[in-house]
């Protein structure tokens, strides 16, 4: 089974716009959406959810109050400020009273609270932090996930959305398309780990290619082949020769630049992959999908492939 990723070193350089592409291009592969945090691949692949479920990736500290002696340790310890006093209604007690109360936005599970409590009142309780789907498309199994509100851990959920992926790619005898997240962080690490190959759509930007460069050396720490992907390339010739002189440096291939193409938003609002649609953009991510695919089915996986 192997895995390819798409990341991008900052958001806006065209990832997923390139990701939709590959995905129809392939016709049938197992594709996961990985930036959980803000999920985005689904606008544009026509999916129907076949399953759901609740994600439980985190711990929460809660207190029974009707063992609570009202000490305040459990307040003197926190480093989050999540507990605070609030007035509450406690079984067995008549009116309301004032008591510790336990933010779950804020607390982030350390068990301090816990340690410290002379009665054992608290304890850390399950908490959901996210739903993750496999939907079907017209172009496979779609493996998604999203992210509660104020929720952490997406790195863990990250993983569990691979982890479908993988399941489904090995029943079915698939390979893996991963549209990942922008940046350097654990969801990124979570993302690329286990890949035979990695795409970098990068810009022709000095933020561009700063944070391409950050994002290289990611790759190179975890010794995963690694090529880049100038989108929009034609709008700054300049800064795309020098990321160009830049990757050549480090020993990795820009394996093809797409120009600028109006056509791009337009097929993003219909909520259609470039690809539908012929077109300069259309035509550039076809070019190197037919160099790039041979990853998905070579047996030495993990090679770098020729530009």
């Amino acid at each position: 089974m192997k895995q390819m990723a798409i990341i991008s070193g900052k958001g806006g350089t065209g990832k997923t716009t390139v990701a939709a592409a590959f995905a129809e291009l392939a016709e049938q592969m197992i594709v996961a959406d990985c930036d959980v945090e803000a999920p985005n691949l689904h606008l544009v692949l026509a999916h129907h959810v076949k399953k759901e479920a609740e994600y439980v990736g985190n711990q929460t500290a809660r207190i029974n109050l009707s063992h609570c002696t009202h000490c305040g340790r459990c307040e003197e310890v926190c480093r989050y400020d999540a507990v605070s006093e609030k007035v509450q209604a406690v079984e067995g007690l008549q009116g309301e009273t004032v008591f510790p109360y336990i933010d779950s936005k804020r607390c982030e599970g350390c068990a301090a609270c816990v340690y410290a409590c002379p009665t054992q009142a608290i304890q850390l309780c399950p908490e959901a932090t996210g739903k993750v789907f496999l939907s079907e498309t017209n172009v496979g199994d779609f493996a998604h996930a999203e992210l509660y509100l104020a929720a952490d851990g997406s790195g863990k959920l990250v993983a569990e959305v691979r982890r479908l992926a993988r399941d489904e790619a090995r029943c079915q005898n698939k390979a893996v398309l991963i549209d990942g997240s922008p940046g350097i962080g654990c969801v990124v690490i979570s993302t690329i780990t286990g890949c035979q190959q990695v795409l970098v759509v990068t810009e022709p930007s000095q933020s561009g290619k700063h944070d391409l460069e950050r994002v290289l050396k990611l790759t190179a720490h975890f010794r995963i082949a690694t090529q880049v992907i100038i989108n929009k390339w034609d709008i700054n010739i300049e800064v795309s020769q020098e990321i160009e002189d830049a990757c050549s440096q480090s020993g990795v291939s820009v394996v093809g630049k797409i120009p600028f193409d109006p056509m791009v938003p337009k097929a993003i609002a219909l909520g259609y992959p470039i690809t539908r649609y012929e077109s300069p953009a259309a035509r550039a991510i076809r070019e190197i999908w037919a160099k790039i695919s041979p990853v998905l089915t070579e047996s030495s996986g993990g090679q770098q492939l020729s530009s």
